[in-house]
């Protein structure tokens, strides 16, 4: 322990009692303050980045392999499924796994109510994990089994807003790729929940063949391949591009108007307005860490004036003005340091309220979740507690040199 940290410890100590204990509690409460409202601030970042881009994956996947039309028009023309191609895909590096979809829209109709309702049938390749971990009653709908059914696992907004529960068939009418009406009927197998409303609304999942019997009874024609990424997708999306292209020069022309796109291609309003928050983040955490400088600030020179005399008395015995200052900025870190204690755990603890029992909602409408997401990540915590006191104690050393204008002289003829 030097002799300057041992100094400001005794300081502290005999602090409590001194005339800038206002000051020094002001300042520990401004930086609690502070770092309860950043971490708060980022952990609904993290939450709204997290929660909303794994919706998302688990709606549609990381890549998708389709028509390349669907960027400009959110839909593209069907394909013939071509077993090589999705060998070859599952193939490319960085693909965890790989399988084929179909997506038809119609309408769902129980007795008087009706509502729109696109179908996604999936085959037994597909990892249904994601959709299991949502399900809320009922069972998972029966898919790539040797017997097709008409199992159909719909949200519990779709439910609530057509009246119907487990085991209830509902109707189901579609345009078939000829602009044909067709009728079918399925049989609700389970009832899932996102809270994503806008998505919960609009998707179904059934067994990949009833989906191709609905839209190409006669061709058996697919949407696309969903791709799920062991790494950045897209570094994935470009390998599945060169996937694509050497198929179509080996002769699969079913891959003649494909493409890959990731979720940030089919979903660029989303990430943009994630990218806002990014910025409003940005903006608070600026301004709490300007408010927590300016109190540390205020308290240094508090923290200085009201050791005026001792200053005097260390400099008469020879303390250099680097020591003298380096007591002052040990003395301001440690208050940092109880504040931010403070701080971290009101932060926390408020972020764990909101995760655990969901006191603050939002309106799907505007914010297309009901809940406010929360999400704390070790790394941010630790980064935004180390940066904090390394940029608080490097800013304190400009009120510190004050200290070289004492002199010991007149503190101590003052005394005297």
């Amino acid at each position: 322990m030097s002799f300057e940290y041992m100094l400001a410890e005794r300081t502290a100590r005999s602090g409590r009692a001194s005339r800038a204990r206002i000051m020094m509690r002001i300042a520990t409460v401004s930086t609690a303050l502070g770092i309860a409202v950043m971490i708060v601030t980022l952990a609904v970042v993290s939450g709204f980045r997290h929660r909303i881009y794994g919706d998302l994956r688990g709606f549609g996947s990381d890549v998708r392999g389709c028509d390349v039309r669907v960027l400009r028009s959110g839909a593209g023309e069907p394909m013939p499924l071509s077993d090589s191609f999705l060998e070859q895909l599952r193939r490319c590096e960085g693909v965890a796994a790989a399988w084929p979809y179909a997506e038809a829209a119609g309408m769902a109709k129980n007795g008087e109510q009706v509502a729109g309702l696109g179908i996604k049938g999936v085959d037994g390749e597909c990892d249904l994990e994601w959709w299991r971990s949502r399900l809320v009653a009922g069972e998972m709908p029966s898919i790539g089994g040797d017997a097709r059914t008409k199992d159909l696992l719909i949200s519990r907004a779709t439910a609530s807003a057509l009246r119907l529960g487990v085991g209830d068939k509902v109707e189901m009418l579609f345009m078939d790729g000829e602009g044909r009406p067709r009728r079918d009927r399925f049989v609700v197998s389970g009832l899932y929940n996102t809270g994503f409303e806008e998505l919960d609304r609009t998707t179904a999942l059934t067994d990949l063949r009833n989906v191709q019997r609905i839209a190409s009874p006669d061709n058996g024609l697919i949407s696309g391949y969903e791709i799920m990424a062991a790494r950045d997708a897209a570094d994935v999306a470009a390998a599945a591009e060169q996937a694509i292209e050497t198929a179509f020069y080996a002769g699969d022309e079913s891959v003649g108007s494909a493409a890959a796109v990731t979720l940030r291609e089919r979903y660029p309003v989303v990430f943009d307005w994630l990218k806002t928050h990014d910025v409003n983040a940005r903006v608070i955490l600026a301004v709490m860490m300007a408010v927590v400088l300016f109190n540390m600030a205020s308290a240094m020179l508090i923290m200085v004036l009201d050791r005026t005399g001792m200053i005097g008395v260390l400099k008469a015995m020879g303390m250099r003005n680097g020591a003298v200052r380096r007591v002052f900025l040990y003395r301001a870190a440690m208050l940092f340091v109880r504040g931010a204690a403070w701080g971290n755990a009101v932060g926390l603890a408020i972020v764990g309220l909101q995760a655990w029992l969901h006191p603050v909602r939002l309106d799907p409408e505007g914010y297309m979740l009901s809940v406010l997401p929360v999400r704390v990540e070790a790394w941010w915590v630790v980064a935004l507690n180390v940066g904090a006191v390394a940029v608080t104690v490097a800013v304190m050393t400009l009120p510190s040199m004050i200290v070289a204008r004492i002199s010991p002289e007149q503190t101590l003829k003052y005394r005297q």
